[in-house]
């Protein structure tokens, strides 16, 4: 038999019943909304000027379980490689790729809104896909591929390049 959780409204009913005191829902509401009423004021009292802008994030790669991070945070706060300067971000992104094999080709779709296609490149090193570009937004990835291929035709349509790899014989 499984156990479906207990609802507030049933807990509230059973501790009425044992005779605790019942919390009351109008004071734990405005505690909330007086330290969203301060975060707000704090916000509005900051000097743009005097604030430094903080980026930071973590690029997580699924097929070889690489983390990396990027970003910068004010001097003294520095845990993701940054600096207190600017945002220290790697020159080219790696764009999100998915790879799909089919019985006579390997299928490579890679997400790269921003890129000019008149500025790709492609290339294959042994078994591994080079895709490079520049636009608005510079890319650049290594794309393991999972057989040996042969032929290479692509398309860039709306920010989305699919490659088609044919299967060496």
């Amino acid at each position: 038999m499984s156990r479906r959780p207990i609802s507030l409204s049933r807990r509230m009913a059973d501790r009425a019943r044992e005779g605790a005191p019942q919390p009351d829902p109008v004071a734990s509401l405005s505690g909330i909304l007086e330290g969203l009423q301060g975060l707000v004021e704090g916000l509005k009292s900051a000097d743009p000027a005097e604030t430094p802008r903080m980026v930071v994030g973590w690029s997580v790669r699924t097929l070889d379980g690489a983390v990396s991070s990027f970003g910068n945070l004010p001097a003294g706060a520095k845990a993701a490689g940054g600096t207190a300067t600017g945002p220290t971000m790697p020159e080219a992104r790696a764009p999100l790729v998915d790879i799909f094999e089919e019985p006579e080709a390997i299928l490579v779709v890679a997400e790269v809104p921003g890129l000019d296609p008149a500025q790709l490149r492609l290339s294959l090193e042994g078994q591994t896909l080079l895709i490079e570009g520049g636009g608005r937004v510079a890319y650049r990835r290594e794309v393991p591929l999972p057989g040996p291929v042969g032929a290479m035709t692509h398309a860039c349509r709306n920010g989305i390049l699919e490659i088609r790899l044919e299967r060496a014989a």
